[in-house]
């Protein structure tokens, strides 16, 4: 019975270093344990038959070149993550925005130099379309350069990828990609904890990452 546990960890182990693999993307130890893929566990045993390791990463065998593409996209993660924080500085001006938050590869320091920036926004109840409104409006007098429809010039651009009212904070589906985001998610400006309100309406995603 404890063999095919530990057989069963590894498998769940695999399928989450090869799920990070998809974006390039290298894993510390204590990173595979927070996003281990549908098992709780105490302590990770790595197998290196199929697992590499450099430098404090790891990935799968071969992959080793994904080690420097990470290292490459911290430092342009570093740039956006201060365009990020001066534009949540700007909009908490606005009285309906309870939350401000990084989503997509920046969450993970995982930015591409040419790559926009995705903010979550989170407003008060029945305020999400005049909020949008007065984003919208607001931006180009405040100086926060957003990314339009269809635009093919993207670098450094604010992408206002998702609006939710505070009445509102569940996403769905429930599937492992949104529970990633979910989890990777960073706030950057929470007005009375609604943060916390919105993790707590997502709980549904320790049905697929136990540990995050």
């Amino acid at each position: 019975m404890q063999s095919f546990k530990v057989s069963k960890l590894q498998e769940f182990l695999i399928k989450t270093i090869a799920y990070a693999d998809i974006f390039d993307y290298p894993l510390r130890l204590d990173e595979i344990k927070k996003y281990l893929i549908g098992e709780r566990a105490e302590k990770i045993l790595i197998d290196r038959k199929s697992i590499g390791e450099k430098e404090g990463f790891y990935f799968l065998k071969g992959r080793e070149g994904i080690v420097e593409t990470r290292k490459e996209r911290e430092k342009w993660s570093g740039r956006k993550l201060i365009i990020a924080q001066r534009t949540a500085e700007k909009l908490k001006i606005i009285p309906f925005v309870k939350m401000i938050g990084i989503t997509g590869a920046l969450s993970m320091d995982n930015c591409q130099e040419d790559d926009d920036i995705d903010l979550l926004i989170i407003t008060d109840a029945d305020c999400l379309w005049l909020t949008r409104l007065l984003i919208i409006l607001l931006s180009p007098l405040l100086g926060i350069k957003r990314r339009k429809p269809k635009e093919r010039n993207v670098k450094d651009k604010i992408c206002f990828n998702l609006f939710l009212e505070e009445n509102h904070l569940k996403i769905e589906p429930e599937n492992l990609f949104l529970a990633h985001e979910i989890c990777q998610e960073r706030p950057i400006f929470d007005r009375n904890n609604t943060y916390t309100r919105f993790i707590k309406e997502n709980e549904w995603v320790s049905n697929f990452l136990p540990n995050a």
